[in-house]
């Protein structure tokens, strides 16, 4: 719930390399656009850890993948270029958990903005859905932006 003065909301987005995470991006920057809101991006890189006892395991929630050279600050400021707008956007990084740190980040949040694509049943098996823990768990709305329906519903024309 929005409780501060100026009415400005904090959109926290999920982002980790993907195409699914810019589209994520680009709406909530739109949004904020035009509603003046904020924007915090949150890129959280899993811990290569093993599972205790064992000397390979799967990770409980899968591991994504982050493109090699991949810049959270350069992918936000091409998508703002892109855009046009003058939403500040700050970009933060964390390491641990992804779902268990975008739902941290999410309890100072009034919406959680994730990308989302189309798995199969056997990629949600092997490598978990960080969106559906976030649907799930969190404590504040949450928008899941998909790359096939995101121009449907943007705010403004991308």
């Amino acid at each position: 719930m929005n409780t501060k003065p100026d009415n400005t909301r904090h959109l926290l987005v999920g982002a980790d390399g993907s195409a699914e995470s810019e589209e994520a991006i680009r709406w909530a920057i739109a949004e904020a656009a035009a509603v003046g809101d904020k924007v915090e991006v949150l890129m959280v890189l899993p811990r290569e850890e093993l599972l205790p006892g064992t000397s390979f395991a799967l990770q409980p929630h899968g591991r994504v993948p982050v493109r090699k050279n991949y810049s959270l600050d350069d992918a936000v400021a091409r998508i703002q270029s892109g855009l046009r707008t003058g939403v500040e956007v700050k970009t933060s990084l964390r390491h641990g958990n992804p779902t268990s740190e975008l739902l941290a980040a999410a309890c100072d949040a009034d919406l959680l903005v994730l990308g989302t694509g189309a798995k199969s049943a056997v990629g949600r098996l092997f490598f978990g859905s960080v969106s559906t823990a976030c649907v799930r768990h969190a404590t504040c709305p949450v928008v899941l932006v998909s790359t096939q329906a995101v121009h449907r519903f943007s705010p403004t024309p991308s």
